[in-house]
C-alpha cells in the first residue's frame, strides 16, 4: 500500500501537536516512521512502542492510530492492529488511506476467522469508493465476497479489476463465472470478449464465446452475435461455420451484400448445401433473381439430405421463376417436383399464379378450387373462396369482371412476394395495377400498401391508404394501431392518434408492439408515468424489441432516471437497426452528463457532510 500522506490527516496531526505536551512528539513520529518496514526501516517492534507513547500524548490523531496499526502489523501482530485500525477510521471515515488498510487488515485476519468475512468486505467496499483505481483492494473484495457467496459482488469486484488490468485474465474468468450463475448478460459479455480480445487466446475461452454466442442468437441480441462470431472468426478464420453464423446474422438484419461476402469466405473453406441456399437467398434480396435461380436449380438437381433445405429451395426458386416471368418453366418444375406435404399449399398457390400469368383460365380455375378444397387456412385461397361462386364457373369465364378478379388475386400474391424481397416499387406497382381492377377485398391488402408507400418513404399516400383502410374496417386494431402511430411519427393530432392506439391495445392487450405504441403516444402527451408503465409492460411481453428499449430509454431520461435510461439504451444497442449509430451517440452523450452528475454529487456531500461514508449505491455498477 503506497504512502498517501493526505492534507486531512496532516492537518489533524499538527492540531493534535498544537496542545501536546513539551516532549518533541513529531521528532517521535519522524523517528517511529523510519523504524518501520514500510518506511525503510527494519524494526517495527521498536516502531509500535514509539507510537504507543505518541498515541497516549495525541490521542485523537488518527494517522497516529493508523501508523501504529501498521507497524503492529508489521510485527506480525494482525490482531493487536486491528484496534488501532478502527480508531483510526473511527477518527477520519473518509480517510482513504486509512479505510483501505482497515479494509485489508480484515482481509487478512479472516482468513483465518471467517467470522470477520462481513466487516472485511464492508471495509472493502468502503475503501474501494474511496480509492477506485487500487486494483488489490478490488482483488481482496472479490476474494471475500465469494467466500461470503456473495455471487453480485464478487461479480462487480471481477469485473472493476479486469477493468483496471486488462490482461489479467484471471480477473476476467472469475467475472465470467459469477456472471453466467447469475444470468448477467452485460457482466458475462464483458467479461467473455475481454478473455477474447488477445492475440491468442485459450481454447476455453474460445469455447466460452462460442457458448455466448449462440446464447445471443437465441435470445435475439444479433448485433452482439455477430459481434461474438467476428471475434471468433479472427481467431479461427479457418472454421466455414463460423463465417455461415456471421453470414447468417446478416441476413438476418437484411444486410444481404455483407451476408454474401461472409458466405463466400465459408464456400470458399467448404461449400455444403446450406450455404448454397443463404446465398440463394441473400441474392433474392438483392434482385439478382438469375442468379439466385441458377444457384437453386444445381443445389434441386442433388439430392439434398435436410428437408427443411429441400422444401426452402423448392419454394425459393419457384418464387425466382414467377419474380422473372418464367411461368411456364415453373410449371413444368412444379409438375416433375410436386413437393412434400409441409410445402404443398405454397406450391399450389404458385400453380395458380403461373397460370394465371399465362392467361391459362381454364387450368387456373381448377387449381383454385383445388386450393379452395384441400387448402382452406392459406390465406391465398381465403380470398379466393371470398369471390362470387360463378366466378370459379368456367362457363361465366367470358365476363369481364371474372378474368378482373382473378388477375388482381393474382397481382395481389404478387406484392405478396415483392414485399418479402422489400423491392417496395414493384410491390406498389402490382398493388396499384390491382387497384384498377377492382375493389379491395381485403383490409390485410391495404395495411400491406400502406407498409410499402411507409417503407417507400411516401408517408402520405400511408396515411391515405391507412384511412381507406379505417374506413373499411375502423375496429381492425392492426389497422388502429398504425394509423395512431404513423399519426405520432408525423406529429399530427396526437389526440386521435392516442385513441386509435388505445383501442387497439384494448384489443390486443398481449401485443407488446401495440403497447409500445401505446406508451409513445403517452410520452408525447406528457403522460410520462404513464408511458413508463406501458411501455415497461411492453418490454416485460417484447423482451428483444430495440424500440421498446429505446421509446423506454427516452421516458426514463425525461423522469430523470438516468441510470436506468443508460441500461435500456444499452440492451436496445444488442439489436440490429437503421438508426443505431445515432442511438450509441446519444448514450455515450448520457455516460458523460451521468459521469459529471455523480462527480457533482459526491462533491457536494463531502463538502456538505465530510465525514460521511459513500453509499454502496453508489458504486459503479457492470
Amino acid at each position: 500500500m503506497p504512502d498517501l500522506r493526505l492534507p486531512f490527516l496532516a492537518a489533524l496531526l499538527a492540531a493534535s501537536l498544537a496542545s501536546a505536551p513539551s516532549e518533541d512528539v513529531r521528532a517521535m513520529m519522524l523517528q517511529a516512521r523510519a523504524l518501520q518496514i514500510r518506511g525503510g526501516g527494519s524494526d517495527p517492534a521498536a516502531a509500535v512502542t514509539i507510537y504507543k507513547r505518541v498515541a497516549a500524548l495525541v490521542p485523537e490523531s488518527a494517522e497516529v492510530h493508523l501508523r501504529l496499526s501498521e507497524a503492529l502489523q508489521e510485527n506480525e501482530d494482525a490482531q493487536g492492529a486491528l484496534a488501532p485500525a478502527r480508531r483510526a477510521v473511527v477518527l477520519a471515515p473518509r480517510n482513504a488511506e486509512a479505510r483501505a488498510h482497515l479494509g485489508l487488515l480484515l482481509y487478512q485476519l479472516s482468513q483465518k476467522d471467517e467470522s470477520l468475512s462481513a466487516d472485511a468486505a464492508r471495509e472493502l467496499r468502503a475503501a474501494t469508493a474511496l480509492l477506485p483505481q487500487d486494483p488489490e483492494l478490488w482483488a481482496r473484495l472479490g476474494e471475500v465476497s465469494e467466500r461470503l457467496k456473495d455471487g453480485e459482488g464478487a461479480m462487480r469486484a471481477w469485473l472493476h479489476l479486469g477493468r483496471l488490468r486488462p490482461s489479467f485474465q484471471a480477473a476476467w474468468e472469475r467475472a465470467a463465472i459469477h456472471a453466467r450463475a447469475l444470468q448477467n448478460y452485460e457482466g458475462r459479455r464483458e467479461a467473455v470478449l475481454a478473455l477474447n480480445n488477445t492475440r491468442t487466446p485459450d481454447e476455453r475461452h474460445l469455447r466460452m464465446l462460442e457458448d455466448l454466442a449462440r446464447d445471443q442468437i437465441q435470445a435475439g441480441y444479433l448485433a452482439h452475435a455477430e459481434e461474438s462470431f467476428l471475434l471468433l472468426a479472427r481467431h479461427l478464420p479457418r472454421e466455414p461455420g463460423l463465417w455461415e453464423n456471421v453470414a447468417l446474422v446478416r441476413i438476418q438484419t437484411s444486410r444481404f451484400e455483407e451476408a454474401l461476402d461472409s458466405l463466400g469466405k465459408a464456400e470458399a473453406l467448404k461449400p455444403t448445401p446450406r450455404t448454397t441456399f443463404n446465398s440463394a437467398r441473400a441474392l433474392m434480396n438483392l434482385g439478382r433473381f438469375q442468379e439466385a435461380e441458377t444457384r437453386l436449380a444445381g443445389l434441386l438437381a442433388d439430392k439434398i439430405q435436410e428437408d427443411w433445405i429441400a422444401d426452402g429451395s423448392q419454394a425459393l426458386y419457384a418464387e425466382a421463376l414467377l419474380l422473372e416471368g418464367k411461368g411456364g418453366a415453373l410449371l413444368t418444375f412444379l409438375k416433375e417436383h410436386p413437393g412434400r406435404p409441409q410445402v404443398a399449399g405454397e406450391l399450389q398457390v404458385f400453380t395458380c399464379q403461373a397460370l394465371i400469368s399465362r392467361n391459362d383460365w381454364k387450368s387456373a380455375l381448377v387449381a383454385l378450387k383445388d386450393g379452395i378444397t384441400r387448402f382452406p387456412k392459406v390465406p391465398f385461397f381465403q380470398q379466393a373462396a371470398q369471390l362470387p361462386p360463378e366466378y370459379l364457373e368456367y362457363r361465366f369465364f367470358a365476363r369481364k369482371e371474372t378474368r378482373a378478379a382473378l388477375e388482381q388475386l393474382h397481382l395481389e400474391g404478387m406484392a405478396a412476394i415483392w414485399s418479402e424481397f422489400r423491392r417496395w416499387d414493384k410491390c406498389l406497382e402490382a398493388l396499384e395495377r390491382a387497384r384498377t381492377l377492382g375493389p379491395v377485398r381485403n383490409v390485410d391488402i391495404l395495411i400491406m400498401q400502406s407498409s410499402a408507400y411507409e417503407q417507400a418513404g411516401r408517408t402520405d399516400d400511408s396515411l391515405r391508404v391507412l384511412r381507406e383502410a379505417q374506413k373499411a374496417n375502423p375496429g381492425n386494431p392492426m389497422v388502429q394501431n398504425n394509423l395512431g402511430y404513423l399519426l405520432l411519427e408525423q406529429g399530427r393530432d396526437l389526440e386521435e392518434a392516442a385513441t386509435l392506439i388505445e383501442a387497439s391495445a384494448k384489443a390486443t392487450p398481449d401485443n407488446g408492439n401495440v403497447l409500445d405504441s401505446l406508451g409513445w403516444a403517452q410520452f408525447k402527451l406528457g403522460k410520462l408515468a404513464e408511458a413508463e408503465a406501458t411501455l415497461r409492460k411492453a418490454a416485460e411481453l417484447s423482451p428483444f424489441s430495440h424500440e421498446v428499449r429505446k421509446h423506454l430509454g427516452e421516458v426514463l431520461v425525461k423522469r430523470g432516471k438516468l441510470a436506468e435510461a443508460a441500461e435500456q439504451w444499452e440492451r436496445a444497442l444488442a439489436f440490429v437497426f437503421p438508426d443505431r449509430p445515432a442511438l450509441e451517440k446519444r448514450l455515450g452523450e448520457l455516460r458523460i452528463r451521468l459521469a459529471r452528475e455523480r462527480a457533482r454529487a459526491a462533491e457536494e456531500t463531502q463538502t456538505a457532510a465530510p465525514d460521511a461514508l459513500p453509499d454502496d449505491d453508489d458504486e459503479e455498477r457492470p
